[in-house]
């Protein structure tokens, strides 16, 4: 066994086993290493890995960023409990984090995803939220859908970190440094609200010497910095919200989010596929 010890008390609420150390980098960053038992628990690969569970709260009561497949089979990603849209989940954190009002345009857009999504979980005998209105195009159920955003918005804003899963590919940079960037599932181009990580590049690292080895010889064969995808679990801790006014005209719609929620990564651990483990740190 690795002997390590404990950092960040927000690791150990996290569902990951294992321990870790640390590295203070030249640039001021700390580089976070992983034991293998701490991506132990992470046995498959995403969507299978990431979707397991129905619609509802998270544990402990906490509201997390792991995508879970509606249960209605269509291949949308819910979150905060496999309750709300990509796109409704980051405004209601942009709203918690900034202190501003959730957009009214969006809230109405979000109340319609909502309550129709209820009533067809109803009606295809899935769980459902019980005490949820059926909805109204012509006089929509406004009192209800206040309240539940209030206290979702209310409870994020007082929450300092986020789980989250995801898939992504180790990549190595100019300087053949493996990075990986964190992704959400049903993240849309051109949507204005944003979940972002700072740096979006998160410098990572693999135990496994031997798979390491493999990668880069791989990646040099083929002339790509890609590497293999891999499941990875992360805690994420928010910084702010930031609007960033409206789109400079050299930028294109589809690249630019003018409301990013913005979190540093706290932990990562990784698993590959093809081996039993591989551990990231940052």
């Amino acid at each position: 066994m690795i002997k390590c010890k404990l950092i960040l008390p927000v690791v150990a609420t996290v569902a990951m086993a294992g321990c870790v150390t640390t590295e203070q980098m030249p640039d001021g960053t700390t580089k976070i290493r992983f034991s293998d038992e701490t991506v132990s628990s992470l046995t498959s690969m995403m969507p299978n890995g990431v979707v397991n569970g129905l619609a509802g709260g998270a544990a402990g009561g906490e509201l997390d960023l792991i995508p879970v497949l509606n249960p209605l089979g269509n291949g949308q990603y819910l979150y905060l409990g496999g309750r709300y849209e990509y796109k409704c989940a980051a405004a209601m954190l942009y709203s918690a984090k900034s202190g501003k009002p959730l957009d009214a345009k969006v809230s109405d857009d979000c109340q319609q995803y909502y309550l129709i999504r209820q009533d067809d979980l109803k009606s295809a005998g899935k769980p459902y939220d019980r005490a949820a209105p059926a909805y109204d195009a012509v006089n929509p159920p406004r009192a209800y859908w206040q309240s539940l955003t209030a206290r979702t918005i209310s409870q994020l804003a007082a929450q300092n970190q986020f789980t989250t899963r995801f898939t992504g590919m180790p990549r190595f940079d100019n300087g053949r440094n493996l990075y990986i960037t964190v992704g959400f599932l049903g993240e849309a181009k051109g949507q204005d609200y944003a979940l972002v990580t700072t740096p979006a590049r998160t410098p990572v690292v693999i135990n496994d010497g031997d798979f390491e080895a493999k990668m880069r010889s791989k990646a040099a064969a083929l002339n790509t910095r890609v590497g293999d995808m891999t499941l990875c679990d992360a805690v994420l801790i928010p910084k702010g919200a930031v609007d960033k006014g409206r789109k400079p005209a050299n930028i294109s719609s589809a690249d630019y989010a003018q409301h990013e929620v913005r979190f540093t990564v706290a932990s990562l651990s990784c698993k590959n596929s093809a081996y039993k483990f591989t551990n990231a740190a940052r």
